[in-house]
């Protein structure tokens, strides 16, 4: 049975604004923080060897190997670019190998009977929905802009799931939020990545992490793809074709791509890769993950 946790943030004491942007802000606390920034991308490069792979193999061919755990990927895409679909197969490949996975959703968004589909095992996901009506008043009253109030709340629900410790992989829903969160809080967020050891899976619809995540994957949804039971008999829908992009990639790889199937019947995967290439093309399928709210 799928945990579920709705998170009351308390916020005293704890800036979720950048500090270089603050009004008054000394020099030193200024300094503090760019040799933070530069001592993390010094150590960056320790991880390479640690990936969770999604069992879609033109993708992992495409990450190779997968997402590098202790570090923030981004996934970003417009609603149903096939975002959502894509971190379930990761948590569906971490739930299958026994490692347990935090969903932290701020769009309202996940679906326990689709991720069931997607191969997801509930009993090893902690859902915790974070909404507008479980913020706490004093985040609330310290916040100008509604989406920052959700942001501020889905990072801190992040940093307490990390903080815990014992997580493969931890997915944050930013869902249709539109401003990204501060170089602070992205900052602190790739700290707490790194010390817990998990991978971290930024969902939304622009970048949010800045220079602080290791990959950026562009997701975009090209066609619905239609098909036919018996020949003559009438088309129906069979799946969507989702392209996914290296926009950047600390690891190397920028610029590749690949196309994935998901349709609504499982087939075995299928790819076909050009060596030497950085494009990959693939008639890779996997299972739908087509989940409620605001889409996948």
């Amino acid at each position: 049975m799928v945990r579920k946790a709705s998170v009351r943030v308390r916020h005293e004491g704890l800036a979720l604004t950048s500090l270089l942007s603050k009004p008054g802000t000394s020099i030193a606390h200024s300094s503090q923080l760019l040799e933070f920034t530069r001592d993390f991308h010094i150590r960056e490069a320790a991880g390479k060897g640690l990936r969770l792979n999604s069992g879609i193999i033109p993708l992992d061919v495409l990450l190779s190997g997968g997402l590098v755990r202790a570090r923030t990927s981004e996934f970003i895409g417009r609603l149903g670019s096939g975002r959502t679909s894509l971190a379930a197969a990761f948590a569906a490949a971490a739930t299958y190998r026994g490692e347990v996975v935090g969903w932290i959703d701020g769009a309202n968004a996940f679906d326990p009977a689709s991720m069931i589909t997607a191969g997801v095992d509930l009993a090893r996901v902690l859902w915790v929905s974070v909404r507008d009506g479980s913020i706490s008043r004093s985040l609330r009253e310290n916040s100008s802009r509604p989406f920052t109030r959700r942001q501020s709340a889905l990072l801190k629900a992040a940093e307490l799931v990390l903080d815990a410790g014992g997580f493969g992989l931890v997915v944050i829903d930013f869902g249709d939020l539109r401003y990204p969160i501060p170089q602070s809080s992205a900052l602190r967020l790739a700290r707490a990545a790194e010390r817990s050891g998990a991978a971290v899976i930024a969902l939304a619809s622009r970048r949010m992490c800045g220079t602080f995540a290791s990959l950026s994957l562009a997701m975009n949804r090209v066609e619905a793809s239609f098909g036919s039971t018996a020949s003559g008999g009438p088309a129906v829908f069979d799946g969507l074709e989702l392209e996914a992009r290296v926009a950047r990639n600390k690891f190397g790889g920028s610029g590749g791509q690949t196309v994935i199937r998901a349709l609504v019947d499982p087939i075995e995967q299928h790819s076909s890769l050009s060596a030497g290439s950085t494009k990959v093309t693939s008639s890779a399928k996997i299972r739908p993950t087509v989940l409620h709210g605001s889409g996948n």
